[in-house]
């Protein structure tokens, strides 16, 4: 005479797909930092980036270094070339980049 227990399935499920989907996007939100690559950074990879010392900045960035002279048919000319490249040389556009696959010890 008692009232039958029902368990409804559909429910349940809804509710852990949702904090599933939830949880992962967390763990993979996107920071909109550059990475070296053009893609752009997820938390996760940024954290272990600046740990690894992963993280560059465009005064970091080194300047192509002048032709080597003794393998170039003409070297003054080279030079002029060179000359012109780094007088035009433009600061990157970037504020900073995310390096993955940086290996240096922490900077703290």
């Amino acid at each position: 005479m008692r009232a039958r227990e029902r368990h409804d399935f559909w429910p349940g499920f809804v509710v852990v797909l949702a904090g599933i989907i939830v949880t992962f996007c967390g763990v993979r939100h996107l920071t909109g930092v550059d990475t070296v690559d053009g893609k752009t950074a997820w938390e996760s990879q940024l954290v272990k980036a600046f740990s690894s010392g992963g993280l560059e900045f465009p005064d970091q960035v080194a300047p192509p270094p002048p032709p080597k002279l003794d393998e170039v048919a003409d070297p003054g000319a080279a030079l002029d070339r060179w000359a012109k490249q780094q007088a035009n040389i433009q600061p990157p556009a970037w504020k900073i980049r995310v390096d993955l696959g940086a290996k240096a010890a922490c900077p703290t």
